[in-house]
């Protein structure tokens, strides 16, 4: 694996240019998760690049803001906000990055990907796959990545790293449902387990089925991931003890958040208003 051990000084170099003599100034790296077989950092950059390198792992980034031209395998291409890169392991790549560019990088083994996949039947051989290489215009791709930055959850990283590889797939095949009585099966699991913190694994007991194959035909459904449905599940309880008087602090004990604050950012976020406002006397009469 490439890893700078300088900040350079100069960048004008293109990708193609930007080989062992080239001179490219390093981003900054902040990694915001860091696990056995995954990696996620946000990269900022004022103008400067990566010269050509490789990783052992499938790599993606999910470009926020600012331009960015990459070269891998001979080629070159440009990369505008809301796109997303994508290299398998051992390519050899470089690139340069514009004023104020910034991006969401995924760093994820191939180990990972050959097991999610091998689990959910979708792996063509032993070896993990070749995913098309280059830049994508994937919005689920792009989401999914967004999500793995954001969610310090491991259910819903999991979950997010699912949604990832299914929008890799890009199959023509229609995503496969859920067999007939799971989703209901699936709804009371959750409603039953509001004081936990349930994970797909869970989940896939209960409807019988692989987690890519749940993530995608719960999403297919209900139109938001298992987990995420899960966690607004807690905030509509959340809601109506509020609305019987209940402490936020005793709600999110019997909830299961990590503590009172996690819940009150949860709640803010879709309501628009603190758990302890809410529940005043007074706030919702007219």
């Amino acid at each position: 694996m490439w890893i700078p051990t300088e900040q350079q000084s100069c960048y004008k170099k293109s990708p193609k240019q930007s080989g062992s003599q080239g001179c490219v100034m390093s981003p900054r790296m902040e990694v915001v998760a860091r696990q056995p077989q995954l990696e996620v950092a946000l990269i900022s950059s004022q103008g400067g690049g990566y010269p050509r390198h490789t990783h052992e792992e499938y790599v993606l980034s999910a470009n926020l803001s600012g331009q960015e031209r990459i070269w891998f395998d001979g080629k070159e291409q440009e990369v505008v906000p809301g796109q997303v890169t994508l290299y398998n392991p051992l390519t050899m790549q470089a690139s340069t990055f514009g004023e104020d560019t910034r991006f969401i990088s995924l760093h994820l083994s191939q180990e990972r990907v050959k097991s999610l996949l091998d689990e959910a039947g979708l792996l063509p051989g032993q070896s993990p796959p070749a995913f098309m290489e280059g830049v994508h215009q994937i919005p689920a791709l792009f989401h999914a990545i967004l999500d793995l930055h954001r969610h310090p959850s491991a259910n819903q990283r999991e979950e997010a790293l699912v949604r990832l590889l299914a929008a890799l797939q890009r199959s023509s095949d229609p995503a496969p449902r859920l067999l007939q009585g799971r989703l209901p099966q699936l709804l009371d699991y959750m409603r039953d387990h509001l004081s936990q913190e349930i994970s797909l694994d869970d989940l896939c007991q209960v409807a019988c089925c692989s987690k890519f194959h749940l993530v995608r035909s719960f999403q297919q459904a209900l139109h938001v991931p298992p987990i995420h449905y899960f966690n607004q599940l807690k905030l509509m309880e959340a809601r109506r003890r509020l609305l019987q008087g209940e402490k936020p602090s005793q709600i999110a004990l019997a909830l299961g958040f990590y503590d009172q604050s996690h819940m009150s950012n949860a709640f803010r976020r879709v309501m628009g208003i603190s758990p302890s406002r809410y529940g005043a006397p007074g706030t919702n009469s007219t």
